[in-house]
């Protein structure tokens, strides 16, 4: 049984090759195929894996797009599923914390002195729940994506892994392919970059 599956693999490996590369020399036919069977499997994947069925279509939208711009950097040491497993599992975190940001994952971002105090004033101005506190805390919201948006795409990525996704400094290290200490560096420096972008914009607002 585990010659026969390993067999299989390969041949399926070979055949994954042969489309990525078809794709890549911009066969459309290919592409569509790619698409074609692809689709319905991620999102087999991702609706279980999402509390809001209309978020699926999205994440697997993007999961696509995300492979076709990267599909040169497919080596073909898995299968294309396991390849776009991984980019698949990647985007589903993402949209689960933008849907959860306003709940507690925006928390460690605020982890600075300007921005916890203008947090404090809004839950010391507007005790309760209100339209207009949602709004205000709505605001600072789409003001912290906006920062992560300003900064350079290794800094927000550093920050997404160590405070979205909830990885510490050595898993960086081995997801950015660097040292612990070039991680811990990197960390620093987005967070120094980060708190300057959001005291800027915050600075503007009040």
């Amino acid at each position: 049984m585990g010659k026969t599956s390993g067999i299989l693999g390969s041949v399926q490996i070979s055949r994954d090759r042969r489309l990525a590369r078809r794709i890549l020399k911009g066969d459309e036919r290919a592409l569509r195929a790619f698409v074609d069977e692809y689709f319905p499997r991620l999102y087999r994947y991702a609706v279980h894996r999402l509390p809001n069925e209309s978020d699926v279509d999205d994440v697997v939208q993007v999961v696509l797009a995300q492979a076709a711009r990267r599909l040169e950097t497919y080596r073909g040491e898995a299968t294309l599923l396991t390849w776009l497993v991984q980019i698949c599992r990647h985007e589903i975190a993402r949209s689960l914390s933008r849907s959860n940001r306003d709940a507690d994952m925006m928390t460690p971002y605020l982890n600075d002195e300007l921005l916890r105090s203008v947090v404090e004033s809004i839950e010391a101005d507007e005790q309760g729940e209100s339209p207009e506190k949602d709004t205000r805390r709505l605001e600072l919201i789409s003001m912290v994506q906006f920062a992560l948006d300003q900064l350079p795409e290794h800094y927000a990525t550093a920050l997404e892994l160590k405070y979205i996704e909830g990885y510490n400094s050595k898993e960086i290290a081995e997801r950015l392919k660097v040292s612990d200490e070039a991680t811990q560096s990197l960390l620093a420096r987005a967070r120094r970059a980060f708190r300057e972008v959001c005291s800027e914009a915050l600075r503007s607002a009040l």
